[in-house]
């Protein structure tokens, strides 16, 4: 079972489609509960490159609950 995906019509213009991703390099098992592309802005996010950025550049953080 895979995360549902939104149709392309409920994406804004600017969004990457995942119907139209060249795929993986390397194969990974499905996550029951997060979309490939939920996973990948994860990794990102939590990143110690993209961490250390966050008081050089206008890089912000959403913290829920704030």
């Amino acid at each position: 079972m895979s995360a549902p995906v939104k149709p392309a019509t409920a994406l804004a213009p600017y969004a990457s489609h995942p119907a139209a991703s060249r795929g993986r390099r390397h194969a990974e098992p499905e996550s029951p509960t997060r979309s490939v592309h939920q996973r990948d802005r994860d990794r990102i996010i939590h990143s110690g490159a993209f961490r250390r950025l966050q008081y050089k550049t206008q890089v912000f953080i959403f913290h829920e609950g704030d």
